[in-house]
């Protein structure tokens, strides 16, 4: 199986993320990691993990602007989404705001079969490593899908 991971980051911590999920399933599947400014197609990948970051309570625009170039290639992948966020701090009182204000604009966009989204706790330039491994428990579990 091709898995692309598909990211974009201001401070690295996004970056952090796809690296390390990468590193959970790249002895079980191929895969490439690429920030967005260097994809140009999504041929042969049959799985496409996508991370962002939210800044001002929005995914960034980089990744909205990929999706929707892209929509046409997405449609035959399965797709799985990961967002790095604050908000995550304060627990299930944001979880509605999370999943319609940073998932679903993403979710929107996308025309492929969603397979998964995960939410990770992080701030500018920081990530646990809890969250770290969060991120490759739930890359694993993608492969199973």
């Amino acid at each position: 199986m091709k898995v692309c991971i598909v990211y974009d980051s201001r401070h690295g911590t996004t970056e952090k993320v796809a690296k390390a999920v990468k590193e959970a399933i790249e002895r079980y599947a191929s895969v490439e990691v690429k920030r967005v400014s260097e994809v140009t197609t999504l041929e042969g990948c049959e799985l496409v993990i996508v991370g962002t970051p939210i800044y001002y309570e929005k995914p960034l625009k980089s990744i909205l602007e990929f999706l929707e170039k892209h929509s046409s290639e997405l449609k035959g992948k399965k797709v799985a989404i990961f967002v790095v966020c604050f908000a995550v701090a304060f627990g299930s009182l944001v979880g509605w705001h999370i999943q319609n204000h940073y998932i679903k604009p993403l979710k929107e966009r996308i025309h492929g079969e969603i397979v998964d989204t995960l939410v990770l706790r992080g701030g500018i330039g920081n990530i646990g490593e809890k969250e770290i491994e969060k991120a490759k428990r739930w890359a694993l579990k993608l492969l199973d899908f």
